[in-house]
């Protein structure tokens, strides 16, 4: 995490000192002319001039407005450019601001730098310093997870971590004395701190600045640095103390607060295989439920607990499978619970879990399941599962458990043409080497399961996912706010992560026009609306309507003469009949109600597509030349998704 104090210390961006609070920062905004300020401001440094600030819309009139506008958008401070090295850091304030400042406990600060020096290099290298930092926490979080393992001094282990870290002296201090030190003679250096452990914040004789967390009971860490902690540093901290509560308590490991914490290690758990890290989320479990994830492959499941109360759900399903499988509340979605089930021999999730669908049968809850996967595609898997539970909703049984693959338009798709034209669509992406898997990984799950489901399911902000999508979109050419181009973006990356790359795939020139017309996708197209045939409302021509009309319900009704409401009730019959979610299923938040879930109209878009005709969905079959600054923003912000 990188901070204002972080950034002001550093002489290239010449800062003076802040009025207001520290913050965290992420990147630089440049606002210069007329420009104004966007919709996304999380973390951004706004940077501009008092001249520019003057000539926007009056904003030193309104400079009250301005900096309630960024405190409430969580900015991370205004920067005021171009002040000369000889006024004292803070006097260049205007005094609008300045009060304004003070008001909202919003950060101002000068720069000597110009506004133009900001452009040319400073706001990139905040973004940089930014990312650089948020690895290093990353790994440091990652070295605290490593020492939470069966060890006869696990509790040592994390002290020096936390120590080495830190540049810290470090106590762990129970009720009979202490339990670790790093170095050796940090208790004479915190001696008075040991002696008065209940003070959070005190400082040394020798001047340094230490602080006490509580562990339970009379247990105490103590971290004890020469400079005031950064942000990253106190969280560090604290997840440092809650990893060492979990150590020194296993005698309490049944109580409320263990079982949250090890809820918290299992979900890190799970969000680290969601994004194909299978290796560190064996890691991480290792202390709570070893050779739990020791395994090559795992299905998923996916428990509605529509009536039922969640927590009395979750607490049968952890008694029912116990250490055998991984199971969390959904981040994304209250009413699930996720279990990802490693395959072990004589041992049969799928049979529990209908056994506990049973039990709540009163409740009406469903079960959706995915067939074996390798345990780094445990993503596909909950994809494959979260159909499975639209599907369970339409069946009277409530349960819906795939054992094999079932075949889907990506299958029947010629593979070296259907390679050839996605290769060539997402070749801007593709080109970077490791990165450019993650990115498009990342960037299905948001089409998939719209921005923030996303975001929370694989634990990334969801400002962060929805840049990615927005920046995979610029790089091909489509525009990212058009349903009908994130469905051709969202079948290019289905049929890269389902086809490997062959070098023996011919580089044919075939267009997204000739793959959808192809004999084989017309026949899996009549197959698949065949069950609307027997419908006397022609819910296809219904549906036809409504995609052409971009999905919107109202344009369809005027095209089709009939009420808006017609229009809604005939596509929920056709949800029935194809088994699929269309406009209801899956909760969303108000301000993606305009978001479409892929999964559920990509297949109907491409079915209309190969039966239309002339009548067909306007799917983007060419895109213009990727934007080479688009392509840059991709690669710099890899480690967001990461990290």
């Amino acid at each position: 995490m990188f901070s204002l104090r972080d950034l002001s210390a550093i002489p290239e961006f010449g800062l003076g000192s802040a009025v207001g609070t520290d913050r965290e920062v992420h990147r630089a905004l440049v606002l210069s002319g007329s420009q104004w300020i966007g919709p996304n401001v999380d973390k951004a440094l706004v940077v501009s001039d008092v001249p520019n600030l003057g000539h926007a819309d009056g904003l030193l009139r309104n400079a009250d407005p301005l900096l309630r506008t960024l405190a409430a958008g969580r900015a991370a401070g205004l920067v005021v450019a171009g002040m000369p090295a000889t006024v004292t850091p803070g006097d260049g304030i205007p005094a609008e601001l300045r009060d304004a400042a003070a008001r909202h406990r919003f950060p101002v600060l000068t720069s000597t730098r110009p506004l133009s020096a900001w452009k040319s290099g400073l706001a990139q290298s905040v973004l940089d310093l930014s990312v650089d930092r948020a690895r290093r926490h990353a790994a440091r979080l990652g070295g605290l997870l490593d020492q939470l393992k069966a060890s006869p001094d696990t509790v040592g282990n994390i002290t020096g971590l936390l120590a080495r870290e830190l540049g810290a002296e470090v106590v762990v201090r129970g009720g009979s004395g202490i339990l670790a030190a790093d170095p050796p003679a940090a208790p004479l250096a915190l001696a008075s701190v040991i002696q008065r452990p209940d003070r959070p914040h005190q400082t040394t004789p020798s001047g340094m600045f230490a602080r006490t967390v509580p562990l339970s009971g009379d247990q105490v860490l103590i971290v004890a640095t020469k400079e005031p902690p950064t942000r990253a540093d106190l969280s560090v901290v604290d997840h440092a103390a809650s990893l060492l509560a979990f150590a020194l308590e296993p005698a309490v490991r049944e109580t409320d607060e263990h079982l949250a914490a090890v809820r918290g290690i299992r979900l890190s758990a799970f969000q680290l295989l969601m994004t194909g890290h299978a290796l560190h989320a064996r890691r991480v479990m290792a202390g709570v439920a070893p050779g739990m994830l020791d395994s090559e492959s795992a299905r998923v499941f996916i428990v509605d607990c529509a009536r039922a109360d969640r927590d009395t759900v979750m607490a049968e399903v952890e008694r029912n499978l116990d250490k055998h499988a991984l199971a969390v509340r959904c981040p994304a979605y209250h009413e699930h619970i996720i279990v990802v089930a490693p395959q072990h021999d004589g041992y049969d999730t799928e049979l529990r879990l209908r056994t506990l669908r049973d039990a709540f049968g009163v409740a009406n809850l469903a079960v959706g399941g995915s067939p074996l996967h390798p345990l780094e595609e445990v993503g596909s898997a909950y994809g494959e599962a979260a159909d499975a539970l639209t599907r369970a909703s339409h069946h009277p049984e409530r349960t819906v458990i795939v054992s094999s693959r079932v075949p889907s338009l990506i299958d029947v798709l010629p593979a070296g043409p259907a390679y050839a034209w996605a290769g060539r669509f997402l070749h801007p992406i593709l080109r970077l080497p490791q990165e450019g898997r993650q990115i498009l990984e990342a960037t299905a799950m948001a089409l998939e399961f719209r921005t923030s489901a996303a975001a929370r399911i694989i634990g990334v902000h969801r400002n962060t996912v929805a840049r990615r999508v927005s920046q995979v979109c610029a790089a091909v050419g489509i525009d990212p706010e058009r349903t009908l181009d994130r469905v051709t973006l969202s079948l290019a990356i289905q049929i890269v992560m389902t086809h490997p790359r062959e070098t023996g795939i011919p580089a044919v020139d075939v267009s997204l026009h000739d793959l959808l017309t192809h004999p084989q996708v017309r026949a899996w197209a009549d197959k698949a609306l065949r069950p609307l045939a027997d419908d006397r409302r022609d819910l296809v021509r219904t549906l036809r309507a409504w995609v052409l009309a971009e999905f919107n319900a109202d344009a369809a009704a005027a095209e089709l003469g009939v009420a808006t409401k017609t229009v809604r009730a005939h596509i929920r019959a056709a949800e029935s009949l194809l088994e699929r979610d269309l406009i209801t299923g899956l909760p969303q938040d108000a301000e993606e109600s305009d978001e479409q879930r892929l999964s559920g109209i990509r297949p109907l878009t491409v079915a209309l597509y190969a039966t239309g005709g002339s009548s067909r969905p306007l799917l983007t079959l060419t895109t213009t030349p990727p934007n080479p600054v688009a392509q840059h923003g991709v690669s710099v912000n890899v480690t967001e998704l990461s990290s």
